[in-house]
C-alpha cells in the first residue's frame, strides 16, 4: 500500500435546471456541502451526473487567478468533470479561496483536485497548500493527466475557512475543483482537534471493488478508492447487506463493507507504507464477519506494526461494521517503514480479514 491511484468514474458536466421543490430536495439532501468547480466561466451552477453533487463556480469564493480549460486530449473517459477547468495563480505568493457560513468548533473534510493537463506546457509543478496561516500539505505535480487529491480532516477555528494555494518558485499553483464536508459527529475521528488536524495519507477499499466508492455512498463523501489485490492476499465478498450500529460514528458505506481481503495461503494479512520520519500517522482499519459462524468457530486476530503488538483479540462481527484505530510515529532520522500484520490468534478458526483503510499523517 505504498502507493495508488485515483480512477473516478467520468461523464460529461450536465447543466440542469431544476424548479424549486427539485433545488430544495437537492440541497437538503447536501447539507453541509460547498462544492467548488475552480475556473469554471458564468455563474449557473450544475449537478455532476455520476455523484449527484451540485457544483458551483468560483468566482464568489476569490477574486484572483485566470481561467483555463483543459485541452480534450488530456481529458480520458476516468478523468473528473472538474478537471475540464482550473484556476492558475500566475500572480501573488499566496492566493486564497474564503469559504463562509462554517460552524465553530465542528469537524469538516476539505478536498482539493488538481488536473494540470500540460494547460500551460510546465508539466513539472511544486505548490504548497495552506489552510489559513497553517501549512497543509505540498502538491507535487509530475505528470499533467494524473488527477491528484488533497484532502484534511479539521476542527474549524472560526466560521469561515480560508484556502491558500502559496508559490513557493517551483512553478505556478493551480487548483480545479475544492469540496467542504461537514462531519456533524463528534464520535468520528476523535484524533481530530482543536490542535489535530489529519491530512490523508490514503483511504482505499480492499477486495474485488469494481469502482471507487464516495458519495451518496458515503455520507461524509470520503472516496474510497479501488486497491489492486496482491497475489498474496485472496477476495472475498459477501452476499448479503452490512449494517451499521446506531452507535457507529464511522458510517463506512455497505458498498466498501461488502468487500474484503484475507490471506492467500497463511494465517497472517500483512501489508506496509513507506513514511516520512518524525511523523505521527493515524490508521483507522474496518472490517465486518461474513461468515455465519458456528458456536465451535472464531475468527479472531491480533494487529502488529513492526512486530510490535498495537491490538488484540479483534473480533469482527457478523455483517456488522466494526472498527479498530491506533498511532505509529518513528524518531527523526530513523527508518520509516510500517510493517503491518494482522496475525491469527492460537484458537481463530479462520484467517484475518480486511475489508478497507484509512491513513492519516498529522
Amino acid at each position: 500500500m505504498a502507493g495508488y491511484s485515483y480512477k473516478p468514474v467520468h461523464n460529461m458536466r450536465s447543466l440542469i435546471f431544476l424548479g424549486f421543490l427539485a433545488v430544495a430536495l437537492q440541497v437538503n439532501a447536501q447539507q453541509g456541502f460547498v462544492s467548488i468547480d475552480c475556473g469554471m466561466d458564468g455563474s449557473t451552477s450544475y449537478i455532476d451526473t455520476v455523484t449527484g453533487i451540485t457544483y458551483e463556480p468560483d468566482a464568489k469564493y476569490i477574486n484572483s487567478g485566470v481561467n483555463y480549460k483543459i485541452d480534450k486530449t488530456y481529458l480520458q473517459a476516468a478523468t473528473p468533470v472538474q478537471a475540464e477547468t482550473l484556476r492558475s495563480f500566475p500572480n501573488g505568493s499566496r492566493n486564497c479561496y474564503t469559504i463562509n457560513g462554517i460552524i465553530q468548533g465542528d469537524k469538516y473534510l476539505i478536498r482539493g483536485l488538481f488536473f494540470h493537463g500540460n494547460y500551460d506546457g510546465l508539466t513539472s509543478v511544486l505548490f504548497e497548500l495552506h489552510l489559513g496561516m497553517n501549512f497543509w500539505q505540498v502538491v507535487n505535480i509530475t505528470e499533467p493527466s494524473y488527477p491528484l487529491w488533497a484532502e484534511i480532516i479539521t476542527v474549524a477555528q472560526n466560521n469561515s475557512f480560508s484556502v491558500c494555494l502559496v508559490n513557493i518558485n517551483s512553478g505556478t499553483p493551480f487548483i480545479s475543483a475544492l469540496e467542504l464536508r461537514h462531519i456533524s459527529s463528534t464520535d468520528v475521528y476523535k484524533d481530530v482537534s482543536q490542535t489535530n488536524s489529519l491530512v490523508l495519507y490514503f483511504r482505499v477499499n480492499t477486495g474485488d471493488a469494481a469502482r471507487d466508492i464516495r458519495y451518496p455512498d458515503d455520507a461524509y463523501d470520503r472516496i474510497w478508492q479501488v486497491y489492486l489485490t496482491p497475489t498474496v492476499w485472496s477476495d472475498i465478498n459477501s452476499s448479503q447487506p452490512i449494517q451499521t450500529s446506531p452507535g457507529d460514528a464511522f458510517q463506512v458505506p455497505a458498498a466498501v463493507m461488502a468487500t474484503a481481503v484475507t490471506p492467500a495461503n497463511d494465517t497472517s494479512l500483512g501489508f506496509y507504507f513507506e513514511a516520512d520520519t518524525g511523523v505521527v500517522y493515524y490508521v483507522y482499519m474496518h472490517f465486518a464477519e461474513f461468515n455465519a459462524l458456528s458456536q465451535t468457530e472464531n475468527r479472531i486476530f491480533d494487529v502488529f506494526v513492526n512486530d510490535e503488538l498495537k491490538v488484540s483479540s479483534v473480533k469482527p462481527e457478523y455483517l456488522l461494521s466494526t472498527h479498530i484505530s491506533l498511532s505509529v510515529r518513528s524518531a527523526l532520522g530513523t527508518e520509516a517503514t510500517y510493517n503491518f500484520a494482522l496475525n491469527s490468534a492460537s484458537a481463530s478458526s479462520f484467517p484475518p480479514i480486511l475489508n478497507a483503510i484509512e491513513i492519516y499523517s498529522v
